[in-house]
């Protein structure tokens, strides 16, 4: 009885031991797998913190990169504007330079006219017969509202005919006014209007009146 008491005894302590054994082999394994789980933990949570700095830095340089974006296309819709504005100016500016070469096309065909007719009315004059004596005629002066003191530039000079072309038309002279022709404060001549038509006037210059050479852009003053 004893022996197999002991025998007893010993099979179950060498199963507690056995069992002890395996416990603690069994508790190793199951740390060794926490700290390897805790351990693929912290590289993932690094991972994760890895992707969101990514994220973080992407998003910044898109934000960055939109912001690059619409200055640029207000920068381009302003480079726009002003490119369209100075096309439109150039056009006004062409039409501008259109109509200036339109009426100075005008007044040159009206001026070249004038002297024609002032040439011929000269020369119809001076095959008249001379009049057996001075005539006197009284000037009527009639008002039309006209504002004294109006100027304007002498435009040509005709020597051989002894009239010059003055940029006033009939909206400022009338045929028989008095012109006085000066530089500065000299009376250079006095002019009597012979034609007038829109924008420019022929006038005869006074013989007894003229004290200096006439000058194209002389100044004109209606008397």
């Amino acid at each position: 009885m004893i022996g197999r008491r002991q025998i007893l005894i010993g099979t179950l302590g060498a199963a507690i031991v056995l069992a002890a054994a395996a416990e603690h082999l069994g508790r190793r394994a199951v740390e060794r797998r926490y700290r390897g789980a805790v351990a693929d933990r912290q590289q993932l949570e690094q991972d994760v913190r890895g992707v969101l700095a990514a994220h973080d830095e992407l998003t910044g340089e898109l934000d960055r990169e939109r912001e690059r974006s619409r200055e640029l296309s207000e920068a381009l819709s302003a480079a726009r504007a002003e490119l369209e504005e100075a096309h439109a100016s150039l056009a006004d500016e062409r039409r501008a330079a259109r109509e200036l070469e339109i009426q100075l096309a005008s007044s040159q065909r009206q001026m070249e006219q004038l002297q024609g007719e002032l040439a011929v009315s000269l020369e119809e004059a001076r095959r008249q017969p001379e009049p057996a004596g001075p005539v006197q005629l009284e000037r009527v002066v009639v008002s039309d509202g006209r504002a004294p003191g109006l100027q304007g530039r002498v435009m040509s000079i005709h020597e051989d005919w002894g009239f010059i072309v003055v940029d006033l038309g009939w909206d400022t002279v009338r045929i028989g006014d008095t012109l006085s022709v000066v530089r500065g404060e000299a009376l250079l001549a006095k002019a009597r209007v012979e034609r007038v038509q829109e924008g420019v006037c022929a006038a005869t210059i006074l013989p007894e009146w003229k004290a200096a050479q006439i000058q194209v852009n002389d100044l004109v003053r209606i008397l």
